[in-house]
């Protein structure tokens, strides 16, 4: 401990002598340091920590799949049946997320709303911070009473009054009691529609206001959650899962004919929470790791040219007795007191830009509340540090053996002979793994880059500059007869009467509305519908499912939606009118690629949640529009049907308004329109079409901005360690090159000669880049678009790019040997 504390009083000694070295090592490793802490820290909270939940690996999400469509919707006889009859499940609820118009506290607001089965909370093992939650005790066929809340809506809405419990409140017109509030940390382990979940509500779902007697073919249910019986893995439960569905369908062949292709499936909540953003978080946590690596590389070759001009000190202290063991001590000791330092700075510099770092981060970044400071990322940092102390220290630690004091100390302390030689090849090979390094992040970045640009390349079909959308909820009162918009003319009536008046508006060009479900490139909702061609004799008994939304007539020349073929919705097709509907050219191309679609018939059973008639509707196709990148510039169209929302209305709607207005007059305009006809209907997501495209490419966005900056970082230290070497060599040959001037060499020569060893460096460098790149960026292929991992384009020209820096940088030191006359350079 004493040599210990001496190591360290002398390395700070040592250090402050040399402020410029001290404070460039520091400042590089904090930026390599604290963007490993930013990237790991992330990636713990999303990826790495387990949910807050009691035994959370046995958390799982069960989908339905059917007719080749992915989450199709569960119906209730299917979640009764896995409730009752599997013995896959401990525990099972429905999760039923929908908005909701809450009224009770301190203003109407819209919030987010989710149904839950009432074993729920004891499935989550999840305890209320006051108050209590419901349980399956409380169970009856229809809505339970009782509601829980989120701690951000007690306190927002009711100042956070420890007397909320027992407080009676309205959502969607019918009344209900708060019952319990949940901890500030506590989270639905799920999606929600647009946010935070804040309320939660249960129901049996076998009684009013659901269909009754329940229907096995009506899917109104998006999803499940379970808890996995004690021992069962996933991949057994699947298994059962599976010997489930074949004895349902033996047991109901007309509701799971064998091509409906009805299967269920199940992944734990984690992965299903966290899927879409995996992909992105490993390979910017890899990224990073390799920017560490780089900084620990530039350091290292800064503590050679150090150890250099040490050489006589290490010399005097080892012909005084010290050990060639207790010199790698001195010199890792003050290789990991440097490191330490730059953690320090880097978690101080984290301390203060928490806040900017976090709402830099996309929304759709699940878990991001969890995602704090605590002793492991202090942790973190210090294991990161102690290792890139280690690490970078080795290099010098290892000159520092090889000195020999009746040589060394003869020499004077010059910077010359072996060891001169063997500083020249350690700092030449660690600038070629810097530039190999270097390559592969130049590489993944342009690779993003081009991935980007080809995406944004991509048209839209349809035409955003100045559309607005606004969203309107509709209430469902449990209760029929309090239902003002029960049926789909007074909903049809309704959306009528929105339209007209807002044309009327001044500033307004046009109008539309549409379903909710049926606003482009708004990701988190999806509306499937599963149909047949009744004029088909080989595929009328044939399932298939295609996105469906329902809209006004005037909604495909708003948004310039080309006609391809037929026509569009008018006024007249209403409720009392044929049912008709348009289908988009991924439709027609995947169901109708050697004959004319129009004409022909669909039969869907399309019911809502309140509807229990199960009966089929025919619709004639009567047009074909263009195709519109509704889930993303980077994602194929796929099949859409569009019915007339005059014939088929719901009640979550969209308004679509082309306007010269700001945002902000637009929000006004439509919640003073909104408050004329019905007050009780919130407005709500207002927006333009253009925030909307943009938020669809947020994640592609930061990972491509991260990548970027992570590689500009790279070739930037690269570029100082290529200076770095030219320059030593330089120094090293100022004898030869006055001596070869003085025998008649041109500047040209001379600038060849500097310049060469540096290139060569970068060349073999730039080789054994590309090779590991041939196989790291297939890891990163998810993130990619219209790109290949090994896109000759970017393989080529991060090379020359590479190369045209490393001459820059080779060519600074360079010009310094050509302005030295001959004689000067002879007496050097």
């Amino acid at each position: 401990m004493e040599n210990l504390i001496a190591d360290l009083r002398y390395a700070a000694r040592t250090l402050v002598k040399t402020p410029a070295f001290l404070l460039i090592s520091v400042l590089t490793l904090a930026l390599g340091i604290g963007g490993n802490i930013a990237i790991f820290t992330l990636v713990q909270a999303v990826l790495l920590q387990p949910l807050p939940f009691p035994q959370p690996e046995r958390l799982v999400r069960i989908f339905d799949n059917r007719a080749g469509a992915r989450d199709v919707g569960m119906s209730v006889p299917e979640f009764e049946d896995l409730r009752q009859h599997s013995d896959i499940f401990e525990q099972i609820s429905v999760i039923f997320p929908v908005p909701t118009a809450l009224t009770g506290g301190e203003r109407v607001e819209r919030v987010e709303m989710l149904g839950t089965s009432p074993s729920y909370f004891d499935m989550l093992r999840a305890k209320p911070a006051l108050g209590r939650a419901y349980t399956q005790a409380d169970w009856v066929p229809g809505v339970v009473d009782g509601v829980v809340i989120s701690d951000a809506l007690w306190k927002r809405q009711f100042g956070g009054d420890p007397n909320v419990i027992g407080k009676r409140i309205r959502l969607d017109e019918d009344g209900y009691t708060i019952i319990g509030v949940m901890p500030p940390d506590f989270r639905h382990p799920g999606k929600g529609l647009s946010g935070d979940v804040e309320v939660w509500t249960a129901a049996g779902f076998v009684a009013l206001p659901f269909p009754v007697p329940p229907v096995r073919g009506l899917r109104f249910i998006p999803g499940a959650i379970g808890r996995l019986k004690p021992g069962l893995s996933i991949k057994e439960a699947q298994q059962r899962l599976d010997a489930f569905v074949r004895q349902s369908q033996q047991s109901y062949p007309n509701d799971y004919p064998n091509q409906s292709h009805w299967e269920l499936r199940i992944e734990p909540v984690q992965s299903s929470l966290t899927g879409e953003v995996r992909p992105m978080l490993i390979v910017l946590l890899a990224a990073v790791a390799f920017v560490l690596l780089i900084v620990c590389v530039n350091v290292a070759t800064l503590l050679i040219a150090r150890s250099l001009t040490r050489m006589r000190e290490f010399a005097i202290r080892q012909a005084l007795g010290a050990s060639r063991s207790r010199l790698v001590r001195q010199v890792l000791t003050e290789s990991v007191l440097i490191s330490l330092t730059g953690a320090a700075a880097a978690l101080l510099v984290l301390r203060f830009a928490r806040g900017s770092l976090l709402a830099s981060l996309p929304q759709e970044v699940p878990r991001l509340n969890e995602i704090h400071g605590d002793w492991r990322v202090i942790a973190l940092a210090l294991v990161l540090s102690v290792f890139s102390g280690i690490l970078f220290g080795l290099g010098p630690a290892f000159h520092a053996t090889m000195t020999n004091p009746n040589h060394d100390l003869k020499e004077g302390g010059r910077t010359g002979g072996q060891h001169g030689i063997r500083q020249s090849r350690s700092r030449a090979a660690l600038v070629t793994l810097e530039v190999a390094l270097s390559v592969v992040l130049l590489i993944s970045a342009g690779l993003l880059i081009r991935s980007f640009s080809a995406m944004l390349r991509e048209r839209p079909g349809i035409d955003p500059r100045g559309v607005t959308v606004a969203q309107i909820w509709i209430p469902v009162p449990n209760s029929p007869d309090a239902n003002h918009y029960l049926n789909p003319p007074q909903r049809a009536r309704l959306a009528r009467e929105l339209v007209q008046r807002l044309e009327a508006a001044p500033g307004v060009e046009s109008v539309a509305v549409g379903l909710g479900t049926n606003v482009p490139f708004l990701s988190n909702v999806r509306n499937l519908i599963a149909f047949s061609f009744p004029d088909s004799a080989t595929s009328a008994q044939e399932e298939y499912t295609a996105d469906y939304g329902a809209v006004s007539p005037n909604y495909f020349d708003l948004l310039k939606l080309p006609l391809r073929k037929g026509r569009v919705f008018t006024d007249h097709d209403d409720y009392g009118a044929t049912n008709v509907v348009v289908v988009n050219e991924a439709f027609a191309r995947k169901f109708f690629p050697q004959q004319d679609p129009i004409g022909q018939h669909v039969r869907d059973s399309k019911r809502t949640a309140t509807d229990s008639a199960r009966t089929a509707t025919d619709s004639e196709i009567i047009g074909v529009v263009g195709d519109v990148l509704d889930h993303g510039l980077d994602q194929p169209p796929e099949p859409r049907l569009y019915g007339s929302i005059l014939q088929r209305s719901a009640y979550r709607v969209a308004v679509f308004l082309r306007i010269s207005a700001n945002l902000t007059t637009t929000r006004q305009l439509v919640t003073r329109t909104m408050e004329q006809i019905d007050p009780e209907l919130p407005v709500y997501g207002v927006t333009t079409m253009n925030e909307l495209i943009s938020s669809s490419m947020a994640r592609r966005r930061l990972a491509l901005f991260l990548m970027s900056t992570f590689a500009a970082l790279a070739l930037f230290l690269a570029s100082l360690g290529i200076y770095g070497v030219t320059a030593f060599l330089v120094k090293q040959r100022v004898q030869e090159f006055g001596i070869r001037m003085a025998l008649g060499a041109q500047i040209r020569d001379i600038l060849v000669l500097a310049v060469r060893p540096g290139l060569v460096l970068v060349s073999i460098g730039a080789a054994a880049g590309l090779v590991v790149s041939m196989f790291v960026t297939r890891l990163m292929s998810s993130l990619l678009f219209a790109v290949s991992s090994t896109d000759l384009f970017t393989f080529i020209t991060v090379p020359l790019v590479l190369a045209v820096i490393a001459v820059i940088a080779c060519l600074i030191p360079a010009r310094y040997a050509t302005r030295i006359s001959p004689a000067e350079a002879l007496r050097h």
